[in-house]
């Protein structure tokens, strides 16, 4: 029988989890996003074994799935005698694998402002500095919003991956809640509408500064 009581009676371990899935959000988004700048730079302007070994890392990690790279990470640093708590944990993993899909967004939105453009800003005495500033960091911001949004987005879902090694978080809870009450569907649905809800807002904090991005442009 479905009862919905089970949810209200959990609402206090619901909430605490949300808000640590919202905290490990902001702190993983904010730190891929700013090691994505650098990764997408690095790869286009680097040359020879630098390049190459910034292509591995990039190949390696978004071709292997978040969870084995969290289980690598939590139970192999200890082995070598590298004790990092959990919520660290998870946020190091969370960043390792999202800078490189930011960084492939970011690369793919600097590569596309046309070169031209960037000869222009050097024939009117532009410095390098003033050329990325002006020209091409708000075209390549503009021409990836899109993409970097829906990055976000995959991010949140895969914050619920931090249950596997017992964080605390949204998907925690539910299981925590299922194993005490016998009852998994209702705290699961609970969950399936928060995370549901977050990323539509996300995803509508998106569209708008896809809009402004554009005026800006």
């Amino acid at each position: 029988m479905f009862d919905w009581s089970i949810v209200e009676r959990s609402q206090d371990a619901l909430i605490s989890g949300f808000f640590l899935s919202i905290r490990l959000t902001v702190i993983a988004g904010v730190a891929s996003l700013l090691g994505g700048l650098v990764l997408g730079i690095a790869r286009i302007k680097a040359r020879g074994y630098v390049r190459f070994l910034l292509t591995a890392y990039v190949e390696v990690m978004r071709n292997t799935p978040l969870l084995v790279t969290l289980y690598l990470v939590y139970f192999g640093l200890p082995m070598v005698g590298i004790d990092i708590p959990t919520f660290p944990c998870v946020v190091v993993v969370l960043v390792m694998q999202h800078t490189v899909f930011v960084s492939e967004v970011l690369r793919g939105g600097f590569l596309s402002v046309s070169i031209s453009q960037i000869e222009a800003g050097r024939a009117l005495g532009m410095r390098p500095l003033a050329i990325f500033r002006i020209v091409q960091f708000p075209q390549a911001w503009s021409a990836s919003v899109p993409a970097l949004i829906n990055a976000l987005i995959i991010l949140v879902h895969d914050t619920s991956l931090g249950a596997a090694v017992s964080l605390g978080d949204l998907t925690m809870a539910a299981n925590v809640i299922s194993q005490r009450t016998a009852s998994s569907f209702e705290p699961f649905l609970a969950i399936a509408v928060c995370y549901s809800a977050l990323s539509w807002s996300l995803s509508r904090a998106g569209s708008f500064l896809e809009r402004r991005s554009k005026i800006a442009r």
